[in-house]
Parts: C-alpha cells; structure tokens; sequence
C-alpha cells in the first residue's frame, strides 16, 4: 500500500502539467485509499478475511486509474500491488483467482484505451500481464517464509517456556517435597516427645502436600496449555474463560480482535495474563474480574482489574526475600516481552495488572489476528 501511494504519487506530479482534472481527482483518490490502507491495515484486513469479495473493489478502482492514465509507468504498477495481497492474505487459491481477474481486466482495458499499433509492443501485450500472477506468486512465497518463520519462534518459545517450567519443578516443587520428607521423618519423634507438636506439624504436613498438589497442578497446566500458539486476541480470551469455567467467578472480557504480537512477545503476553489471573484465585476472594485488551496509540495494553481484597504493595525486593516471587516473575516477563507490567493495589479495593507494550511489533504471521473477534 505504502509503494502503491507513492506510485500515485509519482503518477499525479507527472500529471500535473496536464490539468486533466478528473485523472488528479482519480489519482489522489487512490493514493488516498493507499495511505488509509497502510495506516489502518489490521482493521482493513480483518474485513478482506472476512468478505474476499471486497478485493474485487480494489481491482476495479486500480483498473479505473489504469483505464484513465493508460497501461504504460507508474499507472500499472499500482495494479500490481494487488496480486502480491492477495498472496500474501489468501495464498495460492485466492492468488490464481484475482491474478485471472486481474489479466482479463488489463486486456479489457487494454482494448478499451485503442492504443495506437506502434505502441502494441510484446511488453504491452504479453509481458505486462505476466506481472499479475509472478507479483502474486511473489506474495505466496513470501507468506510461506513468513509462517516457516511464525512456526519456528512458536516451537522455540515452546521449548524455552517448557524448561522454564522444569526448572520451576526442580525449585519449587522439589524443595516442598523435601520439607514434607523432613517433616514427615520427625513426626515420630515428636509424637514421643510432644503431642501438641506433633499435632502442629501433622497439620504443617497436610498443607504442604496441599501446596505441592497445587504447584503440580499448576505445571502440568503450563505444559499442556498451547493457548499462546494462537493469535493473540484468541489465545487471551481462551485463558480468560478457561479460568472462569475452573474457578466459577465471574469474568468479562473486553478484547480487541485486530491486536496482534510476534509469537514470543504473544507467549509471554499470554503468561502474565494466566499468571495474573492464577494469582487472583489465590489470593483476591474477587467477585468479579475484567480482562481487557487492546491498542493504544502507541502501545499494545493488557490489563487484568479485580474487586478483591487488595494487598499493600511492596518493593520486589521486600518481596522476593519474604518469598513471594509472583510479581517479580509478572515483571522479568514483561520485560522479556520489551514491556512494562504495573501493578496497583490497595487494601479492600482490590487490584490492577498492566502490561503495556510498543505499538508497531505485529509479525506478518498474524495477518489473519484481526479475523478471531
């Protein structure tokens, strides 16, 4: 869209000493269209997805200017522009078909322009038409390249979250099993000894098999869950009501179908969003939880809001030495996201998880995002 306004561009200045008053209309029409494609591509893209038929739109409206400033210069590149979307957005089907519309346009225009038979040239005749499905095929390898590329980031960030988890169960669920294996081996002890205390650290067993069931959950979950594979939008709304339907608590989504993010960008995304929502569970007693996703001017933000009890905030450092690491680990995955997660809290009024990330990070690969509403 972008080569296409300038195209335009280029076409209008040569025009210009013409004072051909419907073509500079025309042209500037279309360049028009070009730049409101380039900015607002993600919303337009959701609509091509959605209703193909709508690229018929484009071809006639690129055909009208080829009729009008002839098939020859910048004119017939701004056709071109089209066969390379329809690779890039519906691949080889979609591609053949608009690049056969797109030929039998250029011939009728062809026809319907009577250029001169000096000017009847093997280019003008057979070399340009051949744009029309090479453009396109042009397009098709590329959105190959891009969802090899889209696959291999998956499968790595896959892998990287899948050891981060096993490193958690050497950390977390090893050390619990290992306190209830001490515990346990002097409960006999302390039955001789002292019975109160026996009683105490029966019950300090009981919890801790409760917290090491807890943190086994939790792992097999995070190994099991692909949400992140998905498209953005798709794969936060599946851990919102994934949660909702585990926890019976009522949730409600705001989501903004045309976000998107590369894959690991998406996966830590993703993560926060459970996590923050884990962390509910465990400690808010919240009735009531808001997803929302969406864009800003500048920025992608996720938040996650509940009307629980609230907690006093803490320095990180305060935090990660009493052991509490979940807001600790919110953050280092933010930042490995290239993000900031906030965190506000207060006593009774429950609390806010932000994750806000650059705008413009959208991958080719989630083209199709914007179609998941």
């Amino acid at each position: 869209m972008q080569l296409r306004t300038l195209t335009a561009a280029v076409a209008l200045l040569a025009l210009l000493p013409t004072h051909e008053v419907a073509s500079l209309v025309l042209l500037v029409c279309l360049a028009a269209l070009s730049w409101i494609a380039a900015r607002y591509w993600q919303r337009i893209v959701s609509d091509l997805l959605a209703h193909p038929v709508l690229v018929a739109v484009d071809v006639a409206a690129s055909f009208t200017v080829l009729e009008v400033g002839g098939v020859t210069g910048p004119y017939f590149l701004s056709t071109v522009i089209t066969a390379a979307v329809a690779g890039l957005l519906f691949r080889w089907p979609g591609m053949v078909a608009i690049s056969v519309v797109q030929v039998l346009w250029y011939y009728l225009t062809l026809a319907a322009v009577s250029m001169p038979a000096a000017d009847m040239t093997f280019q003008a005749v057979i070399g340009q038409p051949l744009f029309y499905p090479l453009i396109g095929f042009a397009g098709t390898a590329l959105r190959k390249l891009i969802d090899d590329q889209a696959e291999a980031q998956a499968a790595a960030a896959t892998a990287e979250e899948r050891a981060r988890l096993a490193r958690e169960m050497h950390d977390s669920l090893a050390k619990t099993l290992r306190g209830i294996a001490l515990a346990a081996g002097a409960l006999p002890m302390w039955t001789r000894r002292d019975p109160d205390r026996a009683a105490a650290e029966a019950c300090r067993i009981a919890a801790g098999v409760e917290i090491a069931s807890r943190e086994m959950r939790d792992l097999i979950t995070g190994l099991r869950d692909d949400s992140a594979t998905l498209p953005l939008p798709l794969a936060v709304r599946a851990v919102a009501n994934r949660w909702r339907e585990e926890h019976g608590v009522g949730l409600r989504c705001d989501i903004d179908p045309a976000v998107a993010l590369p894959p690991r960008e998406c996966y830590e995304v993703v993560a926060i969003c459970s996590e923050a929502l884990a962390n509910v569970a465990r400690h808010a007693e919240a009735m009531s939880v808001l997803v929302r996703l969406g864009g800003e001017r500048d920025a992608i933000v996720l938040t996650i809001s509940d009307d629980g009890r609230g907690f006093r905030l803490k320095s990180l450092e305060d935090l990660a030495r009493e052991g509490h690491y979940g807001l600790l680990g919110l953050k280092e995955r933010g930042e490995r996201a290239g993000g900031v997660v906030s965190v506000v809290s207060r006593p009774g009024e429950g609390t806010t998880v932000t994750v806000r990330l650059p705008a413009g990070r959208v991958a080719p690969d989630d083209l199709t995002a914007a179609g998941v509403a």
